[in-house]
């Protein structure tokens, strides 16, 4: 049986070392060890524990090191990071036997650390045990800072949420960016009732109920061994559901495609959009899903396979070259475009680390051209939603705003509360953080 701990350490050096992403890392590795449901959790909640609070557990090591952690070898702090976690957040494992596992697993490592991960770890037990596990905001003086070392959101990050919700929401929701987000599921009307999936969920020993948010969204509590083998349960292999943030849900029903409507998906892998599109479209009309990837549209195609989806037609095709042939010949483009992903750190903790200026301002730059080539594709009358998993303005409101002004034809449609930008977060019942903003190409300029 592979170490936990071990295990733990080995997908940790790859995420934060070697560029993997830790939704793939973390299922390669499951699926190459037989891990049972316990020590499965104990893997789950170390891997994700340390990457959703990497800055916090890099200050207290700061606090009790001589050594900065950048000059620590790379096996070093992440061991270091695997145990303080585990003294600072989980509480079933006793101090000693957390400290024992990490100096046990630097023999094996870095044996010639081991008494300097000893000393570090000590020290912070006399620390807990003189001052609690409890950081104390009011010792700080700027309020921004000190979220950003608690939530480890690195400090640009938490004035662009600032930025998007003001300061209010942006204090609450920093807390709920280390938080598993909920399970959220989307109900096939193709196949089924919202009402009936409820049923059959529970009947297969699950917890759902409905969600409010979004129309077609059930939230699924009480997994239990259902998570682990969702894939292979007979709801999800007759395709009467799929796995659905609340939000990504909404830019669908936002962008409201009719059945007949001409829709084309500009960035569709992996699918999850396109295969709602055709859903509330009742098979009618259709569908051109496009992406740059050949590879990942065979998942758009398996999906429309498992939910019965049939008027999609998926497309090999970079969405910056302009296609002629497409002019003015979409009633509705769905835009969800590439962007930076704060808004899904939950997701993927990683990313938040990782970002750069120069990658943000590639991505604004294939924004901008996507943009533009969707409005050339649009029908008069017809409309566009553009989306991301951002909060990043220059991402979002300011591309809007260079468009209007390039296409003077264009109008946006306000959301039901008037906003012409519509911003989710947790705040809402637990959903990612989106920003959508619907747009009408005119008949005539404005």
């Amino acid at each position: 049986m592979k170490n936990i701990r071990k295990l733990a350490l080995e997908t940790l050096l790859k995420i934060d070392y070697d560029g993997a992403y830790s939704n793939l890392e973390i299922k390669r590795t499951l699926q190459r060890f037989p891990i049972k449901d316990d020590d499965r959790r104990l893997y789950l909640t170390i891997v994700y524990g340390c990457l959703q609070n990497q800055i916090y557990l890099d200050y207290l090591i700061t606090q009790q090191s001589s050594r900065p952690v950048k000059k620590l070898h790379k096996e070093v702090s992440e061991i270091l990071r695997i145990a303080i976690y585990q003294l600072y957040f989980l509480d079933k494992i006793p101090n000693y036997a957390i400290v024992n596992e990490a100096v046990n697993l630097a023999a094996e490592i870095q044996p010639q650390a081991k008494g300097f991960i000893n000393g570090v770890l000590r020290n912070i037990m006399r620390k807990i045990d003189e001052n609690g596990r409890e950081f104390k905001f009011e010792n700080w003086d700027n309020e921004k800072e000190a979220l950003s070392i608690r939530y480890s959101v690195p400090l640009w990050i938490v004035h662009k949420y600032y930025e998007a919700y003001g300061a209010e929401k942006a204090e609450a929701i920093m807390p709920m960016l280390n938080e598993k987000p909920p399970f959220t599921v989307r109900c096939n009307t193709l196949k089924t009732s919202k009402e009936q999936l409820i049923q059959d969920l529970q009947q297969a020993g699950v917890e759902a109920l409905s969600a409010s948010f979004s129309t077609n969204a059930i939230n699924v509590t009480n997994l239990g061994i259902f998570e682990s083998n969702i894939e292979n349960s007979r709801l999800y292999r007759d395709g009467h559901f799929s796995i659905q943030d609340q939000a990504a849900m909404l830019t669908v029903e936002r962008l409201n495609p009719q059945p007949g409507d001409r829709v084309l998906d500009m960035c569709a892998a992996p699918g999850g959009k396109t295969m709602y599109l055709s859903e509330m479209m009742n098979n009618s009309g259709e569908i051109v899903g496009r992406d740059v990837y050949g590879s990942r549209l065979k998942l758009v195609e398996q999906s429309a396979s498992r939910l019965g989806c049939t008027n999609i037609r998926l497309e090999e095709q970079d969405g910056c070259e302009y296609s002629p042939i497409d002019e003015a010949s979409f009633d509705k483009i769905l835009l969800d475009a590439p962007c930076t992903g704060l808004g899904v750190i939950r997701r993927k903790p990683e990313i938040k680390y990782r970002s750069t200026k120069e990658g943000r301002k590639a991505l604004v730059k294939i924004q901008s051209t996507l943009l533009e080539n969707a409005v050339r594709y649009l029908k008069p009358g017809g409309e566009l939603l553009y989306s991301t998993c951002t909060i990043n303005k220059d991402e979002n409101e300011n591309q809007i705003g260079k468009l209007l002004i390039k296409f003077p034809q264009l109008q946006i449609i306000p959301d039901e509360h008037g906003s012409n930008y519509t911003y989710t977060s947790p705040l809402m019942e637990g959903s990612d953080c989106f920003f959508m903003c619907r747009l009408k190409k005119m008949d005539v300029y404005e």
